[in-house]
């Protein structure tokens, strides 16, 4: 049977396998959030500008692990009515992924340009390389462990990491909670060593759910910008079947969303 669990957003988990001083008990426990092969969640993101008007987002997303290990990402917006439809793909590749934006409103399915990663997506806070690194499906990045610390009163990992290419931060540096191994706070800096970005989760708004502790809101500032955008998981179905050409970018148009299972 399938699990109905909030989304355990782990900003850092792709690069644990990348860099072996990482402690085991840290990387074991972070693979358990990750589903086997597929889920599908329906989020809410609340973006706020810097006078306080909020606008209101709502989305489903698909991730599906392919035979050959890599992942693909939709994003499927139904609210609010302007963008309903729109689309936005990542899939997995090397030497960078690729990204596509279909808008209902043009017809026409667009590829994100590495010069255009750090823009917004739909007005949020979130750009399209910080939701490409939210699900952990980037290129390559350098990664190194610090000293523990405590964060909210809680013990944390403490880990750096340079992201190589076209990004647009030198230096993304995550504290992880070490009894729930969930990111407690992440901060983008951007060249220069200027901290552009927070993103944060409150240890109360962690639960646990079976053997899987989960985050329930995470929230994203801009730091230059004065703006923020709250990230709220409504439910998540894991290891569900998805179609291939769910994730096929010349599908993008025509293929509808299917919707989330039910038990």
């Amino acid at each position: 049977m399938n699990r109905l669990v909030m989304l355990p957003v782990l900003w850092l988990y792709a690069t644990l396998s990348l860099a072996a001083e990482i402690p085991e008990v840290v990387r074991v426990c972070m693979e358990k959030n990750t589903p086997a092969t597929s889920s599908v969640q329906s989020i809410e993101l609340r973006a706020r500008d810097r006078s306080g008007y909020e606008q209101v987002l709502e989305a489903n997303t698909y991730w599906k692990r392919g035979a050959d290990k890599r992942s693909s990402i939709l994003m499927h917006f139904n609210e609010p009515v302007d963008i309903r439809g729109a689309r936005f793909l990542i899939i997995e590749n090397t030497p960078q992924n690729d990204m596509y934006m279909y808008m209902p409103g043009l017809f026409k399915v667009r590829k994100i340009t590495s010069k255009r990663i750090s823009s917004s997506i739909l007005g949020t806070d979130f750009s399209y390389e910080d939701y490409e690194r939210l699900h952990g499906v980037f290129t390559n990045m350098r990664a190194e462990q610090y000293p523990d610390e405590v964060l909210d009163g809680r013990p944390v990992h403490v880990i750096n990491s340079y992201p190589e290419g076209d990004s647009g931060y030198e230096k993304i540096k995550t504290y992880i909670d070490i009894e729930t191994c969930i990111s407690l706070r992440t901060e983008l800096f951007e060249s220069g060593h200027q901290l552009r970005k927070t993103l944060t989760v409150k240890p109360d708004d962690i639960k646990k759910e079976g053997e899987i502790y989960v985050p329930r809101t995470l929230l994203m500032r801009d730091l230059r910008d004065k703006t923020e955008t709250r990230m709220l998981i409504q439910e998540i179905k894991t290891d569900v079947a998805l179609e291939d050409d769910l994730f096929d970018p010349a599908q993008l148009k025509q293929k509808k969303a299917p919707v989330i299972p039910t038990d």
